[in-house]
């Protein structure tokens, strides 16, 4: 009999929020994405209750406590987690890991198709640390991958590198470790869940507001369509991600800057908000 806990991972889109609903975990938890500069979102900083709302719920549940200032998701995605705790009646946990100011900073670059270091640092690592911390132990995680998209599970990964300890002294090398920490489940593509089943069930709905375009609002695995789209939705996210670009000297698309996207024509046939395409499972619609 498996008695190993069972793990579901949101993202704030369709997706990983009908897995979560359709098949209930042990602990549902949400890495939010996080950022030091109040300019990276005004949406979201100028609503002080859903901020406070934020960090009530970091300081009770992440390892990382730190205080978040603002964020490159979409608002909406802030929101639809508090609005899908409320439709379970179950908790979710929040968790963070570094801001992307000091991921950048640390890895001397903006993070793109051939540094792919963001959603390792900013969403696994934090819940990773969670489950570490709490002691759970090796969990079965869901992921939300769709059955039309099955061929993704070939890239799951159950293992993980992290520091260990740190030395302080002589090389001053970090000792790292692998680990194995989850088991990948996958029961939407078990079930032959479909997208148009998943959209179908939240336009039943509809007090669920989702974001047009979840996750982080530059992500380099998002179309430049969806770029420039998203330049409308949330102008001041895109241009801290502009500036981002400049400062470090890298871009996140390799042939086009944040800004040359900016300016592209909007494709009328383009089907928009359709999330962006990690291959970690952590960042899904």
């Amino acid at each position: 009999m498996n008695t190993r806990p069972t793990v579901n991972s949101l993202s704030g889109g369709r997706t990983s929020s009908y897995l979560m609903v359709n098949y209930p975990a042990d602990i549902e938890i949400f890495a939010l994405v996080v950022s030091d500069c109040h300019n990276s979102n005004g949406r979201f900083t100028k609503d002080k209750k859903l901020v406070q709302m934020v960090n009530d719920k970091i300081a009770k549940h992440s390892f990382n406590k730190a205080e978040v200032v603002s964020t490159p998701e979409d608002v909406n995605t802030v929101r639809v987690i508090f609005d899908l705790e409320q439709m379970i009646g179950r908790e979710i946990r929040w968790v963070r890991g570094e801001s992307w100011e000091e991921l950048m900073n640390r890895k001397k670059a903006v993070p793109n198709m051939a540094m792919r270091f963001c959603t390792f640092n900013l969403k696994i690592l934090p819940i990773f640390e969670y489950l570490q911390y709490n002691q759970v132990g090796i969990v079965d995680m869901r992921i939300g991958y769709r059955y039309e998209e099955s061929e993704r599970i070939q890239s799951f990964t159950q293992y993980i590198d992290y520091v260990d300890s740190v030395n302080l002294f002589g090389s001053r090398r970090n000792k790292w470790k692998t680990k194995k920490w989850r088991n990948g489940v996958f029961p939407l593509v078990e079930d032959k869940i479909i997208y148009p089943t998943i959209n179908g069930f939240w336009k039943e709905r509809s007090t669920i507001v989702f974001p047009k375009d979840s996750n982080c609002q530059m992500c380099f695995w998002k179309d430049p369509q969806q770029l420039r789209k998203n330049f409308e939705v949330n102008p001041g996210t895109m241009m801290w991600g502009a500036i981002q670009e400049e400062i470090r000297g890298h871009r996140f698309k390799k042939h086009m800057s944040l800004l040359q996207t900016a300016k592209i024509g909007l494709q009328n046939e383009f089907v928009f908000g359709t999330g962006a395409g990690c291959r970690s499972g952590m960042c899904l619609d």
